[in-house]
């Protein structure tokens, strides 16, 4: 028997499921673009809540500025599949960002478990994402 979304019973994935029944996949794709498009404009914003110093922050705005483009790209993708086709392309955008917020999430612990953030700020935003996948995962049946 194979074990679906809707099979795992804890209280994080009540949670991620109460909160995914509230929030729509193209609200989570227009907020992934708000985000990137943030990173974009203001790329010392990032590196600064982590608690990277002005003058690496300003040195690393280019890589901030990357990964904006990649978050403004995932979420457009979404948006433009949810409003003209939906189903299966829509759903292969959520999973990219999924699969993206998932892999932020692991590297922001592992910079938290390596002594290179602070766990208060790097607990925060690994949380952050791991929700987000955790919502993204539950959005996609409704694409």
């Amino acid at each position: 028997m194979l074990l679906t979304r809707r099979d795992v019973r804890t209280p994080a994935a009540d949670f991620t499921q109460a909160a995914a029944a509230r929030v729509r996949p193209k609200h989570l794709a227009l907020a992934r673009v708000g985000i990137g498009a943030a990173m974009i404009a203001r790329p010392r914003l990032v590196p600064g809540v982590l608690g990277v110093d002005s003058a690496t922050s300003a040195r690393m705005g280019w890589s901030t500025q990357m990964l904006g483009v990649r978050e403004v790209a995932l979420g457009a993708g979404a948006v433009i599949a949810l409003r003209s086709t939906g189903g299966p392309a829509a759903r292969l955008w959520l999973a990219a960002g999924m699969l993206c917020d998932t892999a932020d999430a692991l590297a922001i612990g592992g910079a938290v478990l390596k002594g290179r953030l602070s766990k208060p700020v790097g607990g925060l935003i690994a949380a952050s994402a791991l929700g987000a996948a955790l919502t993204a995962w539950h959005t996609m049946d409704q694409a």
